[in-house]
């Protein structure tokens, strides 16, 4: 059944009905908001900072970042 197909019926209800439905779809919503697991950044989900990273400075300056990744590369190919 459809939300549209719902709304009718449930307004022909009396409102004693009607407010005791709402308080159970609130309570409902409570339980599953309380059940949700809590979000988690991209970072977090991807497992964390990565470390590698971390072990050389200066990563946020250009030239340094693609000498790193020169390097690294170049290391890789060689070995």
């Amino acid at each position: 059944m459809q939300a549209q197909e719902l709304f009718p019926q449930v307004q022909k209800l009396p409102l004693s009905e009607q407010m005791a439905l709402l308080s159970y779809l609130v309570q409902l919503i409570q339980q599953e908001i309380g059940n949700a697991e809590p979000w988690q950044t991209v970072l977090e989900r991807m497992g964390g900072m990565p470390q590698h990273l971390l072990s050389v400075g200066g990563l946020s300056d250009r030239d340094t970042r693609r000498q790193v990744i020169d390097e690294r590369i170049r290391a890789r190919r060689a070995g």
